[in-house]
């Protein structure tokens, strides 16, 4: 399970930092690929050389899936980081994010040592 690899590599907290700063960098992605679409859209006109059109149809496209694919990562990245986060609180003592990973889906609270699953 890659998320334990990376929770027990660096610790929850970083991870979930780490995560939420990668999910938007793919969003800033998808943004700046929507606005390079409008961009040569709005330059684009069907009066210049062929070649001229296609390399804008190119590209339009281009950046169409580049930016749809970083939709979706920034959609996956997140969704898994708020429900691992929602997880993360102890229900003995109601620490948050503070725990050691015991197998890939069991921790262990570090101030109470109560036991529960986390990745499922």
């Amino acid at each position: 399970m890659e998320p334990a690899d990376s929770i027990i590599r660096l610790g929850f907290r970083k991870w979930y930092e780490r995560q939420l700063i990668e999910g938007h960098a793919w969003f800033v992605t998808c943004f700046l690929c929507m606005v390079a679409i409008a961009a040569v859209l709005e330059e684009l006109s069907f009066r210049g050389p062929l070649p001229r059109i296609l390399a804008f149809g190119v590209f339009v496209f281009a950046a169409g899936l580049v930016g749809c694919y970083a939709w979706l990562r920034y959609q996956r990245i997140m969704t898994a980081a708020e429900r691992l986060g929602d997880q993360a609180t102890c229900a003995a003592c109601g620490t948050y994010g503070r725990f050691t990973m015991l197998s890939a889906s069991s921790v262990r609270c570090r101030k109470c040592a109560s036991e529960w699953r986390l990745v499922d």
